[in-house]
């Protein structure tokens, strides 16, 4: 199945996986991005060292280009993997994920390919559980009434800090390399990689696009990231909107400008007159509202949500 991809020389798309110890998950991942129709594609797993099975799962598939050594962080592990990506595009895939359409990345080049403006292409994930059972899908509400698109995301973003779903997003190589965190203790960033490339893409200006598609699986179990960082990647989250919220207060107030750039980082257009600011200021209040959660809830949901939060707040701590 994967014998069409070992003589390729000049991929258009790069997968770059991290993995640490999740052999468990590694072929369900591995064979998720083979399903793809298609074809010109490199997958590259950087492994942090495994001393479970993964090793031996990887040289079990010869399409495969891997290291296998110590990370001090993911931004470095993924900054790993950009110096051996040959594609023009770049995927992120963590192991224990996986994409469910099948035409997921052919979708995703042909909108790059065919519009220079957009920088990135992203769709929606669905939650799987450890033992492989899908579960819900995050953002449902876009397939009926999705957010705004390319340029005029920009006031999405302002008004609820949304972020790309990490698992499907299809960005060029040269602004993922612009946009990503740096390996440097320096970068606010480095353990936090996700708010930090959406925060500089955004502010950049550069442009996404929307698919309304299910497009990826992102797995829960019982040791993801996600828990064994959560308590240094919840102050970079609370970060992330302090410095959103000062971009756009600044913005608003005409403080700074915002220059919009195409997929080769030219600037193709520039906020800056006082109508254009009027009409940003309207959408961010306009989506802040409709966007809000207690809109988004039906109202059984909205008691339920009360209810618990009366629960936390007075009653189980007096206990």
């Amino acid at each position: 199945m994967y014998s069409d991809l070992i003589s390729i020389e000049k991929p258009q798309i790069s997968v770059l996986t991290p993995s640490l110890n999740h052999g468990r998950f590694l072929a369900s991942t591995i064979e998720s991005i083979l399903k793809q129709t298609y074809r010109n594609f490199e997958h590259i797993v950087i492994d942090g060292g495994s001393t479970d099975n993964s090793i031996e799962i990887l040289k079990q598939y010869s399409h495969i280009r891997w290291i296998s050594e110590k990370d001090d962080s993911i931004v470095q592990a993924y900054r790993k993997g950009l110096k051996m990506a040959r594609g023009e595009y770049i995927f992120q895939c963590c192991i224990s994920d996986g994409y469910l359409d099948k035409n997921w990345f052919k979708k995703c080049v042909e909108i790059l390919d065919s519009d220079e403006d957009i920088s990135l292409v992203w769709g929606l994930p669905q939650t799987m559980t450890e033992d492989g059972n899908l579960y819900k899908i995050s953002y449902a509400y876009f397939l009926d009434d999705p957010p705004p698109q390319k340029t005029n995301f920009l006031t999405f973003w302002l008004s609820t800090g949304f972020w790309y779903p990490e698992g499907n997003y299809c960005v060029r190589r040269e602004i993922y390399d612009i946009c990503y965190p740096k390996d440097d203790p320096s970068d606010p960033f480095l353990y936090n990689d996700c708010m930090g490339f959406v925060y500089n893409f955004n502010t950049l200006g550069y442009i996404p696009y929307f698919l309304p598609i299910i497009a990826n699986y992102g797995r829960i179990h019982h040791d993801n990231r996600g828990k064994r960082l959560y308590d240094i990647e919840i102050p970079l989250f609370r970060k992330y909107l302090k410095d959103l919220k000062l971009y756009r207060k600044q913005l608003l107030q005409g403080k700074i400008r915002h220059y919009f750039r195409n997929g080769r980082s030219e600037i193709i257009k520039e906020v800056n007159s006082k109508e254009e600011l009027s009409r940003i200021r309207k959408q961010v209040w306009r989506y802040r509202i409709t966007q809000s959660r207690l809109m988004r809830y039906d109202l059984y949901t909205v008691q339920k949500k009360i209810r618990q939060k009366i629960r936390e707040r007075f009653i189980e701590p007096a206990k």
